[in-house]
């Protein structure tokens, strides 16, 4: 649902953004004005909606600035808010949020922008591990809608969600570094261990598994399945809608980082003396 207001972020840092409202859709853009995610609070469900804009990498890439200028300030204004209620006391129902791409998009996530991120030795510290630790010390529920392809980066940024719903007509969740001959990043390897098993682990990671939403949810990888993109993300809503109300006492956060307090921990890369090849 759009709202009538609409409110663009230019490449401030999050601290300085003008204060949330519920009614206004947001669109957070680059240091160039181009704009990478939006998002939406639906205040009838409590639910807020995130969306790749597909409109600096058509394949939604986890660059810098889609990390630095987009994601990360969407997901730490949702948290700002939540921590307003928290403190108001009014956190009655709950609330959560989906992350999403453009309906009419093939690819979820098709992971890193490789050559940027690899010249850069502080990127997996100072950028990609910043984001998946964000998700996974999120203080209310999370659901990735992967309506489409989810390739290594876009495959752990999906697993770092608490709950995902996967499109069942189109689209794979694959981890394919071996084929190229490329280590796993600790980060990225935190949050695979937060949710697969030791099965899933081995034909994700040794095998290059392309996962079908069918394969993905016989191995736990995915909560729920749908047919088409519109079906997936509607499911993902009515999800989030559901498990909404189990943040609403204030112990989801505290319960959720002990549970991955491994993951988080390995949100830290040790200094290489070369850059990592990914």
């Amino acid at each position: 649902m759009l709202r009538a207001a609409t409110a663009t972020v230019r490449a401030r840092p999050w601290r300085a953004v003008a204060h949330y409202s519920t009614r206004a859709l947001r669109v957070y853009a680059s240091a160039n004005d181009v704009p990478l995610v939006r998002t939406d609070f639906h205040a009838e469900t409590r639910v807020w909606t995130l969306q790749f804009l597909g409109q600096e990498t058509k394949d939604h890439r986890l660059t810098h600035s889609m990390i630095q200028q987009g994601l990360l300030p969407a997901l730490r204004d949702v948290r700002q808010q939540w921590e307003k209620w928290v403190e108001a006391r009014e956190t009655e129902g709950g609330a959560a949020l989906v992350t999403t791409a453009p309906l009419d998009s093939k690819i979820f996530s098709n992971g890193l922008d490789l050559q940027n991120a690899i010249r850069d030795p502080h990127f997996f510290n100072d950028c990609l591990n910043v984001l998946t630790r964000e998700l996974l010390t999120f203080p209310i529920p999370t659901v990735a809608a992967v309506t489409g392809h989810a390739f290594a980066a876009g495959c752990t940024l999906a697993l770092a969600h608490d709950y995902r719903v996967m499109n069942a007509q189109r689209g794979y969740l694959c981890m394919n570094e071996i084929e190229f001959g490329a280590p796993i990043p600790r980060g990225m390897l935190g949050a695979i261990q937060s949710v697969a098993t030791k099965a899933a682990q081995r034909k994700l990671l040794l095998e290059a598994h392309r996962f079908t939403a069918t394969d993905a949810q016989a191995y736990g990888l995915v909560h729920a399945t749908a047919d088409g993109t519109e079906a997936t993300l509607q499911k993902a809503l009515e999800l989030a809608a559901h498990i909404r109300s189990r943040a609403a006492k204030g112990a989801w956060q505290s319960i959720k980082e002990a549970l991955n307090a491994d993951a988080v921990a390995m949100q830290y890369e040790p200094p290489r003396a070369k850059p990592l090849l990914v």
